[in-house]
């Protein structure tokens, strides 16, 4: 059997997630992917961008 090498905590985590810096930093996000979205759509071969590791 495996050891695990980490510890991990259960979800949900108890702690209120939806503060003001964390809403803040999630708009921000959003609209970075809507960015990167955007621009990858101007990518004439988008097949490029995926990476098959399998």
């Amino acid at each position: 059997m495996l050891t695990p090498t980490c510890n991990i905590r259960p979800l949900p985590p108890q702690v209120d997630l939806e503060t003001v810096p964390v809403l803040r930093a999630l708009a921000e996000a959003n609209r970075a992917l809507a960015e990167l979205k955007g621009r990858a759509a101007t990518i004439p071969n988008q097949g490029i961008l995926i990476v098959d590791r399998t």
